[in-house]
C-alpha cells in the first residue's frame, strides 16, 4: 500500500473492504505504525486515503497477517474507544 500511516495518523493502514475467509478484514504488521498497539483485543485507527475506521484487533497469526473487526459508526463518534491517544 502506498499510503504513509503516519499522514493520516492511522496505527495499520488497510483496505476495509478486504476480507479474509471468516469475514474478517485484515492487513499485515508491515503495515502497522507502531507493533506495540497491534495486538488481540486492542482498539485503533486503521484504514487508507479512501477511508479509516476505529477496529478491534481479533488476532494477529505468526506470518504476520492481523485480523480486525471494524466498528460500525463514523471515527469522530468511536475515537474515544482507541486504546491509545493519537498525537
Amino acid at each position: 500500500m502506498d499510503v504513509n500511516a503516519s499522514e493520516l495518523d492511522l496505527d495499520l493502514v488497510a483496505d476495509l473492504n478486504a476480507e479474509d475467509d471468516d469475514g474478517l478484514g485484515w492487513s499485515t504488521l508491515a503495515d502497522a505504525r507502531a507493533l506495540e498497539r497491534i495486538a488481540p483485543g486492542a482498539l485503533i485507527l486503521a484504514g487508507n486515503t479512501s477511508a479509516q475506521a476505529i477496529v478491534r484487533i481479533m488476532n494477529v497469526d505468526d506470518d504476520g497477517q492481523v485480523h480486525f473487526h471494524v466498528l460500525p459508526g463514523p471515527v469522530a463518534k468511536n475515537r474515544h474507544m482507541l486504546s491509545h491517544s493519537l498525537a
